[in-house]
C-alpha cells in the first residue's frame, strides 16, 4: 500500500471515528444506571448494563405517543414537501428565468431564524385552532415550509440531469405535457426524489424550535428529550435518543444498498 494510500485511509478512519464517538456514547450512557451517569471520574464503559432507562421512561414521559407524533409529522411533511416541490424544481431545471428567483427566494427562506418564525405562526395557530393539535397539524405546516428548500435544492440537480430532449420526445409520441413528466422524468430522477424524502424526513424528525414553541403539551421526540436533559436524566435523555436514532439507522440500512446497486435509479440510467 503507497504511503498516500495508507494516509487516505487513516484519515478516513479518524474521521469515522469522531463520527461515531457521540453515537457510542448515547448508547453507552442509554444502557448505564443514572447513579453511576454522574460518577467521577466518568466511565468509557458502564460497569453494569442495565434497561432501566427504557423502562422508566414509560412513566416519565408519554414516549409511545411522543414517537407517533414524530413518525406522523415527518411522514406528512415528506409527502407535503415533495408534492409541493416537484414543479417548482422541474421549472427551475427548464426554464433559466425561473431558476433565479426561485432559486433566490429558497436561500432568503433558509434566511430567517427558526425562532423568529415561530412566534408570529403560533399567532397563527392559535386563531386557526392548529396551536398545540394533538395530531401535530401546526407543526406539519411549519416543518413544510422548513422543508422546502432542502427538497428543492435536490430535486432540481435531479432533473438537470434528465436531458429536455427525451420530454420533447414523448411530446412528438402524443404524450401531454404532464404525461411526459409523470412516465418519462419522473421515473428517472428517483434517486433524487429519494434522497431528498430522506432528508426532509430528517430535517422534520430532528427539529426542535418548531416542535418547543408550537406543540405545548402534545410533545414530539425532540422537546421530551430536551426536558429529560434539563432536569438532570442524562441515561433517560440518552434513552430518548436512542430510540431516535432507530428511523435514521434504518433509512441508512435499508436504501444505502439499494441506492449504491442502482436498484432505485430510472432505466434510462
Amino acid at each position: 500500500m503507497s504511503r498516500r494510500r495508507t494516509t487516505l485511509v487513516l484519515l478516513a478512519l479518524g474521521v469515522a471515528t469522531l463520527d461515531l464517538l457521540p453515537l457510542a456514547l448515547i448508547l453507552k450512557q442509554a444502557f448505564t444506571p443514572e447513579r453511576e451517569s454522574f460518577a467521577w471520574p466518568p466511565t468509557w464503559w458502564p460497569h453494569e448494563f442495565t434497561l432501566d432507562n427504557f423502562r422508566t421512561l414509560g412513566t416519565t414521559i408519554e414516549l409511545e405517543r411522543g414517537f407517533w407524533l414524530s413518525l406522523g409529522v415527518a411522514g406528512l411533511t415528506v409527502t407535503s414537501a415533495l408534492i409541493l416541490t416537484l414543479p417548482a424544481a422541474w421549472l427551475a431545471a427548464r426554464r433559466p428565468r425561473a431558476d433565479r428567483p426561485l432559486d433566490a427566494a429558497m436561500i432568503v427562506a433558509r434566511l430567517f431564524p427558526t425562532i423568529a418564525l415561530a412566534v408570529p405562526l403560533a399567532a397563527l395557530f392559535v386563531s386557526v385552532g392548529l396551536y398545540n393539535h394533538p395530531a401535530g397539524l401546526g407543526l406539519w405546516l411549519a416543518h413544510t415550509l422548513l422543508a422546502i428548500p432542502v427538497a428543492f435544492l435536490v430535486l432540481r440537480t435531479g432533473f438537470r440531469d434528465v436531458p429536455a430532449e427525451l420530454e420533447d420526445a414523448a411530446r412528438l409520441d402524443g404524450a401531454s405535457a404532464c404525461g411526459a413528466f409523470l412516465w418519462v422524468t419522473l421515473p428517472l430522477v428517483r434517486p433524487s426524489l429519494a434522497a431528498a424524502g430522506i432528508l426532509v424526513f430528517l430535517v422534520s424528525w430532528d427539529e426542535f424550535a418548531y416542535a418547543l414553541l408550537l406543540q405545548v403539551t402534545n410533545r414530539s421526540l425532540p422537546p421530551l428529550l430536551y426536558y429529560l436533559s434539563a432536569f438532570g436524566y442524562p441515561g433517560l435523555a440518552s434513552a430518548v435518543a436512542a430510540i431516535m436514532l432507530v428511523p435514521a439507522l434504518a433509512i441508512i440500512f435499508v436504501l444505502e444498498p439499494a441506492l449504491r446497486s442502482g436498484t432505485l435509479s430510472g432505466s434510462g440510467r
